[in-house]
């Protein structure tokens, strides 16, 4: 059984929050934009959203992926550019890395979760830093994914048909009342 993961809000996530949550089609300048309104209070390690996504979501996708390459280096395979969520020059065996400016001591590196959370907790990380190295990881996490469902037409008609804009949600709201009417008027005439 997987851990629920806190929303970004630091509570439950909630479908009716779109804040709370990060979406498969969001674009990266959405996904940053929510995480930087994200909650994510300087060394609170419980109720972070922030932190529960690493844990849950990009680790254990960088581990696979780090896994991967060390299958394909030692069979003498071509590794396929998958990488994991660690900046270029991070030490080998890094996971996830977190960019900062040179004058706030640089790049940080991280192989565990234990190591990213006691460095967050001890405020040796900023959580701008945080939200800027996860926003980066989700956006290019999910650019295969968008891509793929923007060149097929089927995914996109099937998500307008299950998420119908504003005006489509006016439209069925209005025929719903006309056929109430005529229901209602059809009622009467018997009735009566």
């Amino acid at each position: 059984m997987n851990a629920m993961v806190p929303g970004l809000q630091g509570v439950k996530m909630s479908s009716s929050d779109p804040n709370s949550k990060i979406d498969f089609l969001d674009p990266p300048n959405v996904v940053r934009q929510k995480l930087k309104k994200a909650f994510c209070e300087p060394g609170n390690i419980k109720e972070n959203g922030v932190l529960s996504f690493v844990e849950a979501v990009l680790l254990p996708i960088s581990e696979l992926h780090l896994e991967r390459m060390k299958a394909e280096t030692e069979g003498g395979e071509q590794s396929d550019g998958k990488k994991t969520f660690a900046l270029e020059g991070a030490p080998e065996g890094t996971l996830f890395s977190v960019p900062r400016a040179e004058q706030y001591g640089g790049p940080t590196h991280y192989k565990t979760y234990k190591e990213l959370e006691a460095a967050f907790a001890a405020g040796e990380i900023h959580p701008g830093d945080l939200k800027t190295a996860v926003g980066n990881a989700i956006a290019s996490l999910l650019e295969p994914i968008q891509k793929a469902y923007q060149e097929n037409e089927e995914w996109q008609k099937v998500t307008e048909l299950a998420y119908p804009t504003v005006k489509e949600e006016k439209k069925k709201k209005k025929a719903c009342r006309w056929i109430l009417k005529v229901v209602l008027k059809l009622v009467k005439l018997v009735v009566l």
